[in-house]
């Protein structure tokens, strides 16, 4: 049972976790130029934005308020807002202004980065009549939009600031709460080229590396690739150590000879050592990476049938019916192994 892997697994297990950052097949070469789909009936002349440049965070959950954290240690001036004020309590108390609408929040700001949940909270962040963000940004502010989300709403939401003469970059991140409190997260920026040198420098005081991927949707489908192999990779990974308790082998000993293998991956040994261990923290939570690979089949629904993600997606989505939506995505062991 997991509870006697628990006992061996602390030393042997250790190395399992890796000390590599996510999987980039590219290494640090950069994507060459795509062009947008979105028009842009003229490019801003914008300035590349500096050291005291004014940013406003929309969202500061666990990824946002680490990245805005990052800023303020940089020297920005910050503005924040999340829908529930007493979060962004940190951040006011280590120097950031807050604003109670998205509105106010980005009145004054010359970029503004927006970590939002999903599709929904995004457009009515963005897009609301009265209090929204897009009714109040200046001409001369460039938004970036971090949240993970569908190609659809993504390119979408381009249309609607290219119409508003707005730019707009999509830039979701790779990477979880360490990464983003140590600044090492692995940035996918789509949308217009011409913008990203205006902001790359502000990118890299919360990231280690910005790539660019082309069009306005394609950073949206990296992160969504770069999740969906996760979660397939997780549910497996639940799925064998289950199946190696069963058999009574030593589940230690197997992983770690696995792990010696082209099979094996820096997030697998995080994983299976939380699995292992019982521990399920939340690093990324399982109601999230099953919204990912939900987003992801969405953008397949004229596909063949994609039965590795669905199977990963709908094991996510049992875990979150039985209580687990929390808890961290390798909580889904706990569908197989009691």
């Amino acid at each position: 049972m997991l509870a006697t892997c628990q006992e061996k697994a602390s030393d042997t297990l250790a190395h399992l976790a890796g000390a590599g950052r996510a999987l980039c097949l590219t290494g640090n070469r950069h994507f060459p130029a795509v062009p947008s789909r979105t028009s842009h009936r003229r490019v801003l002349n914008l300035e590349k934005v500096t050291i005291m440049a004014k940013v406003t965070f929309l969202g500061t959950g666990a990824m946002g308020s680490r990245m805005a954290m990052n800023l303020l240690k940089a020297g920005h001036d910050v503005t924040v807002w999340n829908r529930t004020p007493e979060t962004a309590a940190p951040l006011v108390d280590a120097g950031a202004s807050q604003a109670f609408t998205p509105r106010e929040a980005v009145e004054q700001a010359g970029v503004i980065i927006s970590v939002l949940r999903d599709d929904d909270a995004s457009r009515e962040v963005w897009l609301n009549p009265e209090w929204g963000a897009l009714a109040g940004m200046p001409a001369s502010a460039i938004a970036i939009e971090s949240s993970t989300l569908t190609v659809s709403w993504v390119r979408e939401l381009a249309q609607i600031m290219s119409s508003r003469d707005r730019p707009f970059l999509e830039a979701p991140v790779s990477g979880s709460r360490p990464q983003a409190d140590n600044a090492s997260l692995i940035y996918f920026v789509g949308g217009y080229e011409g913008y990203v040198d205006h902001v790359r420098s502000l990118l890299l005081q919360m990231g280690s590396d910005v790539f660019y991927v082309g069009s306005h949707g394609a950073a949206a489908m990296s992160k969504l690739a770069t999740n969906t192999l996760m979660g397939v990779q997780v549910a497996a990974l639940a799925e064998t150590i289950a199946i190696l308790i069963r058999e009574g082998v030593d589940v230690v000993r197997v992983l770690d000879a696995v792990s010696g293998t082209a099979s094996w991956s820096p997030m697998a040994g995080r994983v299976a050592q939380s699995m292992l261990a019982q521990q399920f923290a939340p690093l990324f939570p399982v109601e999230l990476i099953e919204k990912d690979l939900d987003y992801m089949l969405r953008s397949a629904d004229e596909a063949p049938a994609m039965p590795a993600i669905t199977g990963a997606r709908d094991a996510f989505r049992e875990a979150m019916a039985q209580g687990l939506g929390q808890e961290d995505m390798s909580g889904v062991v706990r569908l197989f192994v009691k």
